[in-house]
């Protein structure tokens, strides 16, 4: 379940193993190499990444370069995003509703002539392990549990942004439907990383970095690099 501007905003979601520099991607979109292997269960959606040799404290083990990030701010110069600025809405997690638009827009408008596209095709299809989605045969197993109430007040409070966009930028119901309003929602909470860029707090999705989970204390700090121009996670 998310709340607030969540999960690695507040710490969560960094990696503790990588190593080299790396994105995602093909390399025509700027990454660079890395000797961790990409791994994906055949019964799960879930990728994760492995680390293929030890690495000393203080190693810089991931480098992702600043353009192949998707930041706050580059929803809220979309259309939709113009529209939710100037209408003054009360909206739930409003980084992640600008960080959602953008992953949402720019997969309807531009498709795979963008330069995101490569990210786009290893994110989760359907996330049917997150609760919001669960069948109500699946729900029926947590009878008497206070997490029904939890899952409906969080399935009311998306489809609440969602229609009040709508209301302001009626074209967000021409790029994506309720469900992929909560896909992206979902993509985003479990995501995102809390950076400080040019002096400005934001959040950003960062392709690559985003598959590297952590243990709880995590054993890897994150940041933007303004001398790198680059996300950076270090052991």
């Amino acid at each position: 379940m998310d709340s607030g501007e969540e999960k690695k905003e507040a710490g969560g979601g960094g990696s503790d193993d990588g190593d080299g520099a790396a994105l995602p991607t093909s390399g025509s979109n700027g990454g660079l190499s890395s000797s961790c292997s990409n791994a994906q269960s055949e019964e799960s959606e879930m990728r994760g990444v492995h680390c293929k040799t030890s690495l000393a404290p203080n190693t810089v083990c991931v480098a992702v370069p600043r353009k192949c990030l998707i930041t706050v701010e580059m929803g809220q110069q979309t259309p939709i995003g113009q529209a939710i600025l100037l209408s003054d809405l009360d909206l739930d997690a409003p980084k992640h509703i600008f960080l959602m638009i953008y992953l949402l827009w720019d997969r309807k408008v531009n498709g795979h002539q963008s330069f995101f596209a490569p990210y786009y095709d290893i994110l989760p299809q359907t996330l049917s392990n997150m609760p919001i989605f669960w069948s109500s045969e699946e729900l029926a197993g947590l009878k008497g549990s206070y997490l029904l109430a939890q899952i409906a007040d969080r399935n009311e409070a998306i489809a609440d942004d969602y229609h009040s966009i709508c209301e302001v930028a009626p074209e967000l119901a021409d790029i994506a439907t309720l469900d992929e309003f909560k896909w992206a929602r979902m993509c985003v909470c479990s995501r995102n990383f809390g950076l400080q860029i040019d002096g400005h707090r934001t959040s950003a999705l960062v392709p690559y970095a985003d598959m590297l989970n952590h243990y709880r204390p995590r054993e890897t700090k994150w940041t933007f690099d303004d001398d790198r121009q680059a996300f950076t996670i270090t052991t």
